[in-house]
């Protein structure tokens, strides 16, 4: 229980820090601001938090043991979500997806979330990681941003991009007892994965896993309209978190 409640007390000022009511307030955009609407679907992602435990070795992209180990289940997790927090007694690290190596520590097919996965989850034992900060790093070193980050394939939108979805203008995120936030609908594209191809999206919600955007369905047959912005203000704004 002391664990649990140190772990929260880190993660709610951490996201108070990042989110605040005053960084989701832009304007809708206007006929002069959106260009292309695309039809998108849309899954989510988060940072996987665990205890350093198990047999499993983080390893760094040299092969060299980072001091961090987990069972199957939460290093697997920990592979599918791209970063994870970890605690080691009353200390936290944050571990991000950094490369992939040729050799396997784990066949995640043995954890029973995955066994009949349609991912490729052969590919997570080769898994390696770096330390990292905040809420980890997606491509281009961007930071990850918890409900403005979303991972994307470039050959539809361009790393870097700002779009908006109207899905998302108006809906209400609880970030802690004291603070809830009213998003303005825009998302910066910080991010990729090995799943995430043509019109679908992965949006960053940091470590809430409540499934707050409605729109999200994991449905490729579940899609809603997205707009790419060219907005000089937004676009420095949100770069600007996400450096």
């Amino acid at each position: 229980m002391k664990l649990v409640l140190f772990l929260f007390t880190i993660f709610t000022c951490a996201s108070s820090q990042l989110i605040s009511q005053e960084t989701f307030d832009f304007q809708k955009p206007t006929d002069s601001t959106s260009t292309d609407t695309l039809e998108i679907w849309a899954t989510e992602y988060y940072v996987h938090q665990m205890e350093s435990n198990g047999s499993i070795p983080f390893l760094s992209a040299n092969n060299d043991t980072l001091g961090y180990y987990g069972d199957t289940c939460d290093f697997c997790t920990a592979c599918l979500e791209g970063t994870a927090f970890i605690s080691d007694g009353d200390s936290r690290v944050v571990l991000n997806y950094d490369t992939v190596s040729t050799k396997p520590l784990i066949n995640c097919r043995k954890c029973p979330r995955f066994k009949n996965s349609s991912l490729s989850v052969e590919s997570w034992g080769r898994v390696r990681w770096k330390m990292s900060v905040g809420y980890g790093e997606g491509v281009h070193d961007y930071k990850l941003v918890p409900y403005r980050t979303i991972a994307v394939d470039q050959s539809k939108i361009p790393y870097g991009s700002i779009v908006y979805i109207p899905d998302a203008d108006g809906v209400s995120i609880h970030i802690n007892d004291s603070l809830t936030i009213t998003h303005d609908g825009y998302f910066f594209a910080g991010d990729t994965g090995g799943a995430i191809k043509k019109n679908h999206i992965d949006v960053f919600t940091g470590t809430d896993d409540s499934h707050p955007f409605e729109f999200v369905k994991s449905n490729a047959k579940k899609t809603f309209d997205l707009y790419l912005i060219l907005d000089d203000e937004i676009e420095n704004n949100l770069l600007e978190q996400h450096n």
